[in-house]
């Protein structure tokens, strides 16, 4: 039985500042799983800790639809975050605009994520912090009942 502490670990949000210069860096990766966690080049980038993998010593990490087998070692858990991937929002500013939360980067500069959209067929231009985003489906304010 996983405890939720346990659950919240296992599906915690962090960092893997991977570059794969070294040949101790590619250690780190699961040999099935080099070629394609070299192409997507993690390092400032969010990635969702899914769980422990099948092989003994590995741990699971998923990047949008992508999942990865690495070493824990370098795992840096974060905050949890306001949207995942596939995440439905639209923009405070604009709120008829909608998309989909198809990226997540992290600015090192001032440490927090930052979100790339997809709006239908195209992405969005431009990055977007979290308080810059609200959720697609917002429960609209409750009137209060009249009762006469």
């Amino acid at each position: 039985m996983t405890t939720n502490s346990e659950q919240t670990k296992a599906h915690a949000w962090g960092l893997y500042p991977w570059h794969g210069q070294s040949e101790a860096e590619r250690q780190l990766v699961h040999p099935d799983d080099l070629e394609r966690f070299s192409l997507l080049w993690p390092y400032c980038k969010v990635l969702q800790r899914l769980g422990e993998a099948a092989e003994q010593g590995f741990i699971v990490l998923r990047y949008g639809e992508s999942t990865f087998r690495v070493r824990p070692e370098l795992f840096q858990p974060i905050a949890p975050l306001a949207f995942g991937f596939g995440g439905e929002v639209r923009l405070r500013r604009d709120r008829e605009r909608t998309g989909v939360v198809v990226a997540i980067h992290w600015h090192y500069k001032q440490a927090r994520p930052f979100f790339l959209i997809r709006c239908g067929q195209r992405r969005a231009a431009g990055r977007y912090w979290a308080e810059e985003l609200l959720p697609r489906l917002e429960s609209p304010p409750q009137l209060p009942s009249s009762r006469g």
